[in-house]
């Protein structure tokens, strides 16, 4: 017998004791590494910043640009947001900051004279910060869940879109970005975006701080969804907006200062089986589970950033009557700029039905997670489904994936004419890239809603 069942049937037997907290090593999980290349060359800069020049000579004529104050006092805001209805606890990391070393090859210098950032032997020396999607990335691009927003008020003076998003090497040079110029003439660079996604507003139109630029995505010579933030001065020279020992006369010019290292919960999930990860640009796996019966196998599991050798993680499981089920620590082997670990458990034979919770604590942060433990004699009753949850489809419209969340395991997609599509199960993106423009019908159990799809 395993340890995990040993233990479980001596808790619902009701002998409850005081567990003990102790740590226990994963049966499973990995962590995240970005590739290293030139995201943007030389040639590319060059002409970018034509383009960009261009237009601000054009908007300046005509009364659209002020021209920049000379005092720089800008306050940035963060440039990414969850949209609406997308709750993780965090969902990014940060791979890479602005190299303030202009030698090569292998003579990288960040901000605080660390390592994250790079060079490449062609003479590329990273100037922007690095901000990827974690976890499961590519699920978040699909359904649309991390807008790129406005880090600072200012004027569009470029837009470049049209190019693909699905890029998983550095062959593709075209990315899909927005250039906004601020009241000081310092120009943020918003690159990497998804096809299709920026702000309608024209070059020249305003935008407000925290106004949605658009979508995170891999245009351009990228290996993954991620977000590549640049500030430039009026001189076209990089602007390191972290402020260190070795940004030498630089300031911090973020609102609200991150730390060098901000180790961070970034959600607690339950699952089916174990995530699966898939190589780029392959939707993974996710296998998410609220909803378990009596003796079921439940996966527990925690996905970090920035998470440190010393960074503690407390994992609890609770029972409806905020009894402890089970409680356990974690400590990494090594830093990982994003991770994940699970651990299965099999749930008890006579349990206790209703709302559980999963919850991680780590460096003062306690992210929490709810799942069902459903009794399927209430459902055979005719009661309602003890988790509340009803059929949702995100987006809808939609044009390219779909995100299904249902009370019941299993969804099933229809055309008008009631042919049967395909069979899914819940938390599933769907591809429907290759569905003809109309309405389609989602069903799970006796729920049912109508999904447009809009190309």
């Amino acid at each position: 017998m395993n340890k995990h069942k040993l233990f479980l049937i001596l808790l619902f037997n009701f002998i409850i004791f005081s567990p003990v907290l102790k740590a226990q090593n994963p049966d499973g999980g990995g962590h995240h590494e970005s590739d290293k290349g030139e995201c943007i060359s030389d040639l590319q800069r060059k002409e970018y910043e034509q383009v960009i020049q261009a237009n601000r000579l054009y908007l300046l004529a005509n009364g659209l640009l002020k021209q920049p104050k000379k005092t720089r006092n800008l306050s940035l805001g963060w440039p990414l947001q969850q949209a609406a209805g997308f709750n993780y606890c965090s969902y990014y990391g940060i791979s890479n900051f602005v190299d303030h070393n202009a030698a090569y090859p292998n003579q990288v210098l960040d901000y605080e004279c660390g390592s994250r950032t790079y060079d490449l032997a062609s003479g590329y020396n990273h100037g922007g910060v690095d901000i990827f999607l974690w976890p499961f990335d590519w699920n978040m691009v699909f359904n649309q869940q991390v807008e790129v927003i406005a880090a600072a008020p200012g004027v569009i003076v470029g837009k470049f879109d049209g190019n693909t998003d699905m890029n998983c090497d550095f062959s593709n040079p075209n990315w899909n970005a927005i250039y906004v110029e601020h009241a000081d003439g310092s120009v943020a660079w918003y690159g990497h975006m998804k096809n299709g996604s920026l702000t309608n507003k024209t070059i020249g139109a305003s935008v407000v701080m925290g106004e949605k630029l658009g979508l995170v995505a891999s245009s351009g010579s990228s290996t993954g969804p991620h977000l590549h933030f640049e500030l430039h001065d009026l001189g076209g020279n990089v602007i390191d907006p972290f402020a260190g020992a070795c940004n030498v006369g630089g300031s911090n010019q973020w609102a609200t200062p991150k730390p060098y290292f901000d180790p961070t919960i970034n959600v607690a999930l339950t699952h089916a089986a174990p995530p699966q990860l898939n190589p780029c640009p392959n939707l993974h796996n996710t296998n998410i589970k609220d909803t378990f019966l009596a003796a079921e196998d439940i996966y527990f599991a925690g996905y970090f950033h920035d998470q440190l050798i010393n960074s503690t993680a407390t994992y609890t499981v609770r029972r409806p009557d905020n009894l402890v089920f089970a409680t356990w620590t974690h400590v990494p082997p090594v830093y990982y700029a994003a991770s994940y670990w699970y651990w299965k458990y099999t749930l008890p034979a006579n349990p206790m039905y209703g709302n559980w919770s999963f919850a991680i604590t780590m460096n003062g942060q306690t992210c929490s997670h709810s799942f069902v433990l459903k009794n399927p004699a209430a459902t055979q009753l005719g009661e309602s489904d003890r988790d509340g949850v009803t059929l949702t489809i995100t987006p809808n419209p939609a044009n390219d994936f779909v995100h299904i969340s249902a009370a019941k395991d299993r969804v099933a997609l229809y055309d008008m004419q009631g042919k049967l599509l395909g069979n899914y199960h819940e938390k599933q993106s769907i591809d429907i890239r290759s569905l003809d423009n109309g309405l389609y019908i989602i069903k799970s159990g006796d729920q049912v809603r109508k999904l447009l799809v809009k190309h």
